[in-house]
């Protein structure tokens, strides 16, 4: 006679499933929050799903999906502002909610899914300020983000332990006991037992997230200014292009005003938001131009032409930049880190002959870089030798270089009406203003076609303003030729002086007014021939 055979099935009980979502620096906590779940309640009543164990394993993109599909709860750890590492915790979120609305109910117990995030110290995540979330801040915990509290442990402790009920991770523990008994239901009994270990729990936790905060930054200074540029994933960069619009720049440190940009709130924008914000077209170019070639060349690994020049928007300081750190994520992502350092010059001994120093230092090296033909970088006659790919890049080092000759002059004291009587040794009625005239001209013809150069967005518009500039290169430079010897010439005299008058301290008398000149008008400089040097320039080697 057959025995009929008895199958045992194993009924399981329905559990609460809790999906544990954080950025690897809060791994340590998220880790304490899952031990306490199970120590709280029974991993009979709840199990959980930390986000690391599934991207350990094979073909972990669909293992994490089936398991935020599956999830009743997705618990989110955040301790601090947005960082590039969250972004597999925006991915999750992101997937939860969608699959929310497939599935609005959790399977075993009569509520909706949830999403709960545990902020530390920081407020919520913006992406999540609309959900009545678990916050460690504000009116709930004050004792967090207390300095005192958490620099003193037992104060901490005792701030814990005072009222219970307005422990958050309590809080936490209640909220998802409310959950639970919607199908289990629990007697008084366990429910005295489940709150004294919730209790215990809860102060664990704390003391765990005490504990992990003294290893984190209180406060953070930084004593220049720096930007952090973000690439988006295997973005490509042309020579003539513009940088992907979904880049992103983070101002951090001092304060952006002196270059008239004003970074929001979270002091992070878009490049495209970024160049509407700044005010007019030659510094938006500047600018542009600046991070634009630190970025090229940085993707390029070429950190030998690391050095940028700006000056603030009143032109009174100059500062310099350039990349101190790239980064480069396996999601292709690439983060670089530009410094923007204040130029200072320091003053040592009597004035005037520190005066005259930076003038002959301003004066060589306006020489060295415009006045010695093929020796200048930015001559006339090496600029006609410039490919045409090659030439953007030296038009903004040009505009940079000439900008920072000027901010040296003003910062030696230049303009200053006693050293300019000192070095030019009077003027007639008239005669400064003339000059100054003549000499808005020529650098305003030559920063207009300068951006011409810059603003091409193709090798046609290169080629135009290529003839334009080369122009207007060789008008500047032969007109200021005059203006730098007798400039060079006035200064070097004077040092001489102080020399040679060593005896009786050094220091030179402002000179008396000279006679006056016979007035004579400067005939405008000749335009150069095509593919050659002007009639003047090839007089002057002539004479040479």
């Amino acid at each position: 006679m057959a025995q009929a055979a008895h199958v045992v099935r194993r009924v399981e009980i329905p559990r609460l499933h809790v999906f544990i979502s954080y950025a690897s620096e809060d791994a340590v906590l998220a880790q304490a929050i899952n031990a306490e779940l199970k120590t709280a309640f029974s991993q009979a009543i709840i199990r959980t799903t930390l986000d690391s164990e599934i991207k350990l394993g094979m073909d972990w993109r669909t293992r994490l999906e089936e398991a935020l599909s599956d999830a009743d709860v997705l618990l989110i750890v955040a301790t601090g502002r947005q960082k590039l590492s969250h972004s597999y915790t925006g991915f999750e979120v992101g997937f939860f909610s969608a699959s929310k609305r497939d599935r609005e109910k959790m399977r075993h117990f009569d509520s909706e899914r949830l999403i709960i995030p545990i902020g530390i110290l920081e407020k919520i995540p913006e992406a999540l300020s609309d959900i009545e979330s678990l916050n460690l801040t504000g009116t709930l915990t004050p004792f967090l983000v207390d300095e005192d509290t958490l620099k003193n442990k037992q104060r901490f402790l005792a701030s814990v332990e005072t009222d219970a009920a307005k422990n958050p991770l309590m809080k936490l523990f209640m909220r998802l006991k409310e959950v639970v008994q919607t199908l289990h239901s629990f007697d008084d009994d366990f429910t005295e037992d489940f709150k004294k270990r919730a209790k215990e729990s809860a102060n664990r936790l704390c003391l765990t997230f005490f504990d992990e905060f003294q290893k984190r930054v209180f406060i953070e200074k930084f004593g220049e200014r720096k930007i952090i540029v973000r690439l988006p994933t295997n973005a490509r960069i042309e020579a003539l292009g513009d940088l992907p619009p979904d880049t992103t720049l983070e101002f951090i440190g001092g304060s952006f005003e002196v270059f008239r940009i004003n970074p929001p709130p979270d002091r992070t924008i878009t490049w495209a938001d970024f160049i509407q914000q700044v005010p007019t077209n030659d510094t938006t170019t500047a600018w542009t131009d600046i991070i634009r070639s630190l970025i090229i060349t940085a993707k390029q690994d070429d950190f030998v032409e690391n050095r940028r020049l700006i000056a603030s928007s009143d032109r009174k300081r100059f500062f310099r930049l350039f990349v101190a750190r790239s980064v480069v994520y396996y999601s292709g992502i690439t983060e670089l880190h530009i410094w923007v350092v204040e130029v200072k010059a320091r003053d040592y001994g009597d004035p005037t002959t520190t005066m005259l120093l930076k003038a002959i230092s301003v004066g060589l090296m306006y020489r060295s870089l415009f006045l010695e033909e093929t020796a200048s970088e930015f001559s006339p006659e090496t600029i006609r030798a410039t490919l045409p790919n090659d030439l953007p890049k030296a038009v903004s080092e040009m505009l940079q270089e000439l900008d920072f000759i000027l901010w040296m002059s003003t910062d030696a004291g230049l303009m200053q009406p006693r050293n300019m009587t000192l070095i030019q040794g009077g003027f007639e009625r008239g005669e400064l203003e003339r000059k100054f005239r003549e000499w808005d001209k020529l650098k305003s013809d030559l920063t207009s076609s300068a951006l011409q150069v810059l603003r091409a967005s193709n090798a046609a518009e290169l080629d135009a303003a290529k003839a334009g500039f080369e122009d207007s290169l060789a008008a500047f430079c032969e007109a200021t030729i005059p203006m730098n010897k007798e400039f060079l010439g006035n200064v070097l005299r004077l040092l001489e002086d102080i020399v040679r008058r060593g005896d009786d301290g050094g220091r030179v008398p402002v000179p008396t007014r000279p006679a006056p000149r016979p007035a004579k008008s400067t005939p405008p400089p000749a335009k150069p021939k095509a593919g050659g040097r002007s009639q003047t320039a090839a007089m002057r080697a002539k004479r040479r």
